[in-house]
């Protein structure tokens, strides 16, 4: 339910009223803009004038429909999404203002009434029979038990529970995840991406055109603490529904060894088959783990060809052979794809991608979007093209190769046809995380326009 109609933005401004909040939306709402950064004065100007406007019409009644657009960046902004929420408004799904452990336990957005369901139809992924094949990867989107509750309901079925480690790690300063307002079109394959993006930049949700950027440097709890939480987000999922668990590794005594790397990864990786993860993940492509380099950060691990392929054989023989595995790459190009998939397909169950782009990204000021590390991931309709050229030649060496693997296809999946087009290629299922973030009734949206015609699906019970 989502509605720009008279009646339901009068139903939002009386909530508002009744609430008391209309005094304080305005100092409230700029609060939430300068949270990170001061915008331009006549910038700033301009919307508090906006948002007094709004804040008059409110007291007034003289509210409506296409004040929501406004009404829905002022509340979200004020701290107010769950208000959004309640009368099933679309808004981000994470607080960008909260911090990494705020979020974990509050996912954001409107909550279907009844899950999305392709009725009896079902697809095949990793030896498993599930739902229509559309999901949420291995992001914050995915941090927790409740979120994974959250997303199932909404029609998410391919989940990928966030990244644990086996050691806790602290988020990266924040803002950690930003929209890149101005990126509404995708990037070439290999493209240098250099972006700028400010702290207080806004797509509207449900913007097909949405992209992102994010710095969050691989948070993770306690071991002890992430394997309960996944114990019960695991009772979660229904027959529908595949949770995979992604796992990354370190070097903990900085050896520079990758024997030490890899082992560092199985262990982990056995932690969460422990908690009772049946696929794991290995995340060989993030953009954002810290580094002490002048970027602030290290290359995707993928980019080292001996070093991934050690680091998966490791934990195949680590984990139990009933155990699936998934590797998780990082857009490469046809030299170095070419060579590594023939290298991991007899060890993997399935091969992810892509990740975030690593870019470069800045603020109008050319000061780093985020504080001490000026590359971060991109993500979203700008890394669509990318996207489609990986998944592509993914399938094309699956299709030639002797050892056969699904594919988990992601990138600059914002809307049903960008969904489908991946999918049209090969894919096994494909995942969203900017679309998602974006616009929590994505799956639904999916569903609604493809669960009957979707190729590919199982014949039978």
């Amino acid at each position: 339910m989502t509605t720009s109609s008279p009646d339901a933005v009068r139903r939002l401004r009386d909530d508002v009223v009744g609430r008391g909040l209309v005094a304080g939306l305005p100092a409230a709402f700029l609060a939430g803009i300068t949270g990170f950064g001061q915008p331009p004065r006549a910038e700033l100007d301009a919307l508090a004038a906006e948002v007094e406007g709004l804040a008059g019409r409110l007291a007034s009644g003289a509210v409506d429909g296409g004040d929501l657009p406004l009404l829905t960046r002022v509340l979200y902004l004020a701290g107010q999404a769950d208000l959004l929420a309640a009368h099933g408004v679309l808004s981000p799904m994470y607080d960008l203002l909260g911090g990494f452990r705020d979020n974990l336990a509050r996912p954001l957005g409107p909550r279907r009434p009844e899950r999305p369901t392709a009725g009896n139809r079902r697809w095949s992924l990793l030896g498993r029979r599930i739902g229509f094949p559309i999901g949420v990867p291995a992001c914050v989107l995915n941090g927790s038990e409740a979120w994974v509750r959250h997303n199932v309901a909404n029609g998410w079925n391919v989940l990928t529970y966030k990244t644990v480690r086996g050691r806790a790690h602290p988020p990266n300063e924040q803002p950690n995840w930003v929209f890149a307002a101005r990126e509404t079109a995708s990037l070439p394959p290999g493209a240098d991406a250099d972006v700028v993006a400010d702290p207080w930049d806004w797509v509207p949700p449900g913007n097909p055109a949405v992209s992102s950027v994010n710095s969050f440097g691989v948070p993770s709890p306690e071991p002890a603490e992430w394997m309960a939480d996944l114990e019960r987000a695991l009772r979660a999922v229904g027959d529908e529904q595949l949770l995979l668990v992604s796992v990354m590794g370190e070097d903990p005594d900085g050896t520079g060894r990758v024997a030490d790397l890899a082992a560092d990864f199985a262990r982990t990786a056995l932690l969460a088959q422990e908690a009772g993860a049946s696929v794991v993940e290995l995340n060989l492509s993030c953009p954002n783990t810290l580094d002490r380099t002048a970027t602030g950060v290290k290359p995707p691990l993928c980019l080292d060809p001996d070093a991934t392929v050690t680091v998966v054989d490791t934990v195949r023989r680590a984990l139990d052979d009933r155990t699936g595995l998934v590797a998780k790459l990082s857009w490469l190009d046809e030299p170095r794809l070419s060579a590594l998939v023939p290298e991991l397909a007899p060890l993997v169950d399935g091969i992810a991608g892509i990740n975030t782009v690593q870019s470069r990204v800045r603020r109008r000021d050319g000061t780093p979007t985020f504080p001490g590390r000026e590359l971060a991931g991109l993500s979203g309709i700008a890394v669509r093209e990318p996207a489609l050229d990986f998944t592509r030649r993914l399938v094309a060496l699956r299709d030639a190769g002797g050892a056969p693997f699904d594919v988990l296809a992601m990138g600059g999946v914002t809307d049903p046809a960008s969904f489908e087009a991946l999918f049209g290629l090969g894919a096994d299922a494909v995942q969203s995380a900017a679309g998602a973030f974006a616009d929590p009734f994505l799956a639904a949206a999916c569903v609604a326009e493809l669960g009957t015609t979707l190729p590919r699906a199982l014949e039978g019970p």
